[in-house]
């Protein structure tokens, strides 16, 4: 396969170079689909044919558009109108443009984790893999835990009982890790039901 680089189509003041993602919240995925130059004075109504065709959607599948502001330190994402104009929706060369089909009642009833792009990027955002280990083997992984930064006590401790198959939460005992020796602190982190 050639590796050489394609020539950007002659690009005018007005064109403003756009990136999309395209978001399934089934399969929790947000994934690239293209570029496209816009004018500034169009609509992103005027596109979304264009995008149905990037996704693979029928062509007058309703989709909704959000602008990928920032990812840290905090999640930016913001709902862009299609009605109003790509300049007064303040886009620039170079923004992220993500999009999904919009949410139906029928989706609402499935029950998806993750409903729209700013709440999936927040999921993001906030996750990280938690390492469980038994007090009698501190040196060795039990199992591994995809978690949120944002969960309390006992939504952590709902997650290990899942994993474990216990029904009772309230007889874990999480001990926290000391950085320091590797090795699990003396005290227990206490229950924290409400």
């Amino acid at each position: 396969m050639d590796l050489c680089p394609i020539a950007s189509p002659d690009k005018t003041k007005d064109d403003i170079l756009l990136f999309f993602k395209l978001y399934d919240p089934e399969k929790e995925e947000l994934r690239y689909v293209g570029r496209l130059f816009v004018k500034g004075t169009g609509k992103p109504s005027e596109i979304l044919t264009r995008l149905n065709e990037m996704a693979g959607y029928d062509p007058e599948e309703d989709i909704v558009l959000y602008e990928e502001i920032k990812f840290e330190p905090n999640v930016m994402c913001e709902p862009i109108d299609k009605k109003v104009t790509f300049r007064s929706s303040q886009l620039e060369d170079g923004d992220i443009v993500c999009f999904q089909k919009a949410p139906s009642v029928v989706d609402n009833e499935q029950q998806v984790r993750y409903p729209d792009v700013p709440s999936y990027l927040e999921y993001v955002h906030n996750r990280q893999v938690v390492h469980f280990r038994s007090l009698d083997r501190p040196k060795e992984d039990d199992f591994s835990l995809e978690m949120s930064r944002l969960y309390t006590y006992d939504d952590v401790v709902d997650r290990v009982a899942q994993q474990l198959g216990l029904n009772d939460p309230s007889k874990i005992r999480l001990t926290p890790h000391n950085c320091y020796s590797q090795q699990p602190k003396p005290q227990p982190i206490k229950y924290r039901g409400v």
